[in-house]
């Protein structure tokens, strides 16, 4: 095993332990639409800074693909390592004090990872992390209390449309990356790896947008022609490279995923009726008749 391998795999292992004890203890709580949603907010940070403006670089040396290979370290801590330790923090109730805790210690290994060369800064710096952190782990802290507690429509919406992108970039990326079927570019780019990665999270914001729609309207059969016209569309625009493979293969990926969506949104309406019906009987307590 590559010693860049080691540092990554150690933090994985711990985080999957946090996000089994955080399931088995929290399940009430429905953590895994918390845990999308957290994902999904890391994924715009990272489509900006990492994706666009290449910020810093991973080296854990999983794939042979540079590129690839740093978009599989940020998926290790954007979809792993730091939603989990959100949603860890948030249910348990911990404290600004363990936030700061967690900050220092991600900002750490940071440090660790730059020694180690198995992480690369280009202009961010540790002193963005320390700051940003803080406010990430207080964002999903109130995420949560407005799931929980204060349901409002946009807040499930979201929650929802995370859902579908995040799958949308998490498929995109094994295909690309592990079975090398589809990548999204334009033209003849010597840096297609940098283009899909620039495309395929526009492509999933529109497909997620539909998923939303039909699966809040229940027209799954109708929003499964609407996906697949995109699919089309960006085919016949020449933004999707195809090799051995259809369009039309896509029409699985749509189905599992709106399937996906229904159980999210009924686990959704499920959390937010307890809510309303908690609020209602604190009234009845605090004004009784």
């Amino acid at each position: 095993m590559k010693k860049n391998k080691i540092p990554y795999l150690l933090l994985m292992i711990v985080h999957l332990g946090l996000f089994v004890v955080t399931i088995i203890k929290k399940k009430d709580k429905k953590p895994l639409l918390l845990y999308y949603s957290g994902i999904g907010m890391a994924y715009v940070f990272e489509y900006v800074v990492l994706n666009i403006f290449r910020g810093y670089r991973y080296y854990p040396k999983v794939l042979k693909r540079n590129r690839l290979d740093s978009v599989f370290g940020a998926i290790v801590s954007q979809a792993l390592i730091v939603p989990v330790s959100a949603i860890f923090i948030t249910f348990f109730q911990l404290g600004w004090g363990w936030k700061i805790f967690f900050t220092l210690l991600y900002s750490g290994i940071e440090q660790l990872f730059i020694h180690l060369k198995v992480f690369k800064n280009r202009w961010w710096k540790t002193i963005y992390t320390l700051i940003s952190l803080p406010f990430y782990f207080w964002l999903v802290s109130k995420w949560s209390i407005y799931l929980d507690q204060k349901p409002k429509k946009w807040i499930g919406y979201l929650t929802l449309f995370f859902t579908f992108w995040v799958n949308y970039l998490n498929i995109n990326f094994v295909l690309v990356a592990f079975l090398k079927r589809i990548i999204f570019k334009k033209g003849w780019s010597l840096r297609k790896y940098y283009v899909n990665f620039i495309i395929a999270p526009i492509y999933g914001f529109i497909q997620s947008i539909i998923g939303v729609i039909v699966t809040l309207k229940n027209k799954k059969l109708i929003g499964l022609g609407l996906l697949h016209l995109v699919d089309q569309l960006f085919y016949r625009l020449k933004l999707i490279k195809m090799k051995k493979w259809s369009v039309y293969c896509f029409l699985p990926i749509h189905i599992v995923l709106l399937l996906v969506g229904s159980i999210f949104k009924q686990q959704m309406l499920h959390l937010m009726s307890e809510s309303e019906c908690s609020q209602r009987e604190t009234k009845k307590i605090q004004s009784p008749i």
